[in-house]
């Protein structure tokens, strides 16, 4: 059963909006068997968490939480996050058709537009002028990105003022990107973007014939290398606060809880960008012997951010998570090709730090998606569990602990957003009951 749900909200900077909400949490676990800690992903509001929360809770009693011991006394802690939205149509303006300049102007404009906006909460307004005027002169280059290379490199500049470079990572090619030339940045972003989808017996959404799939981003063209451009940023942004938010916030609030409840057993669930907030938490905490499991729901972070020296050097910006078992309970991480939010996001990647980028965004690709692929060079990796069944017939899951289970979903998870449904639940179900 659950025992209690309590809503934390935190800053942009991962601040504690309200520590009564925290109080709250810490005083009412004392009848509970173990913590749930839900992330939700890029929203505008917290309608859409709620929603999701709500969902997903509903889903967990329908395939039945354990009757005693480990999970059946379940307190949730639901994460308030001021993400943005990263929404589809900017990823694949007009529907991935290669004369849609119209809808990639507008694509465009609307990635600045959310480039521009900075709210401190969930949902808040979030105009800032400072951010305002940086964008403006981003915006004010449009017209003559065909045909000047100052303009280009005006751009640019001004796009990278915005990010922190203290978050660059080999992992997701931002290093490169604010590192490479801006005219060469340009010329990387140029090309379609292209994305094999996915392959077997009944083949991608909107292939009826079986077999593979390519759909993607088919412009080219200087504005939307622009677009591109914007849209990288627009992700590194994200990923910065949501590991600010989960390594300052989120693991605050769970160090005080081990004070007061050194063993009770958390189970860090995140989706979207909320999968890399608990990462960063989890990395955050220090090794314990108190039981810490990690659920990954469609995760928007690189399929290396757990990898162990993915490229035959650097290790992924998570390693620790693993390595240094911060996580001693099960990794479990959801993939489908069916998601074309991170599966269309994270070639972008590709296109910045590889010359020929074919076959962009699949397991072969240095920089896919956790969400599309699951954990990559992961020598934890454990492969017994291969699938996300689905409920009917049930199944119950042999997890083990300290090892990760990639689990394909294309056959139980339909896009980005479908990961509180009951197939999804009981994975999760059975996460939560290893001890």
């Amino acid at each position: 059963m659950i025992t209690g749900q309590f809503e934390i909200e935190f800053t942009k900077d991962g601040l504690v909006h309200d520590d009564n909400q925290v109080v709250r949490l810490l005083d009412g676990l004392a009848d509970s068997t173990d913590l749930l800690v839900l992330a939700h992903g890029w929203n505008n509001d917290k309608a859409e968490a709620t929603t999701l929360y709500d969902t997903l809770i509903t889903s967990l009693e329908v395939v039945g939480l354990p009757e005693n011991g480990s999970g059946s006394r379940m307190a949730v802690m639901r994460v308030l996050w001021p993400s943005k939205r990263f929404a589809l149509e900017s990823l694949i303006p007009g529907g991935g058709a290669a004369s849609a300049t119209a809808a990639n102007d507008a694509a465009l404009l609307a990635a600045l537009t959310q480039l521009e906006q900075d709210p401190v909460l969930l949902g808040a307004d979030g105009s800032d002028p400072t951010r305002g005027n940086i964008v403006e002169r981003a915006r004010a280059q449009i017209e003559d990105l065909d045909t000047s290379a100052d303009a280009r490199r005006e751009f640019v500049l001004q796009i990278r003022t915005l990010l922190d470079p203290s978050q660059a990572h080999e992992d997701d090619a931002s290093r490169e990107f604010l590192d490479l030339d801006p005219e060469k940045l340009f010329q990387k972003f140029t090309g379609e973007v292209p994305v094999l989808l996915s392959t077997g017996p009944g083949g991608a959404a909107g292939n009826t014939g079986g077999g593979a799939a390519f759909l993607g981003d088919l412009l080219s063209g200087a504005k939307a290398a622009a677009r591109r451009i914007a849209n990288f940023a627009t992700y590194y942004t994200m990923k910065t606060r949501a590991g600010a938010v989960g390594q300052t916030g989120v693991a605050g609030v769970l160090g005080r809880l081990r004070e007061k409840h050194s063993q009770i057993p958390i189970h860090l669930t995140g989706h979207s960008f909320g999968g890399r907030l608990v990462t960063a938490t989890a990395a955050a905490l220090p090794p314990s012997d108190a039981p810490l499991s990690l659920i990954l729901l469609q995760a928007a972070f690189s399929h290396n951010g757990l990898a162990q020296r993915f490229d035959g050097q650097h290790d992924g910006a998570f390693r620790t998570v693993l390595g240094e078992r911060r996580v001693n309970g099960p990794v479990v991480i959801t993939h489908t090709k069916n998601d074309l939010a991170v599966g269309v996001a994270y070639p972008l990647a590709s296109r910045i730090a590889r010359d020929n980028a074919a076959a962009l965004g699949d397991q072969n690709d240095p920089y896919g998606g956790m969400g599309r692929n699951g954990a990559q060079h992961t020598p934890e990796l454990d492969r017994t569990e291969p699938l996300l069944r689905k409920v009917t017939p049930p199944h119950q899951y042999t997890f083990t602990h300290s090892k990760v289970f990639n689990l394909q979903a294309d056959a139980t998870i339909t896009d980005h957003g479908d990961v509180a449904n009951p197939a999804v639940a009981q994975a999760l179900r059975d996460a939560i009951r290893l001890r």
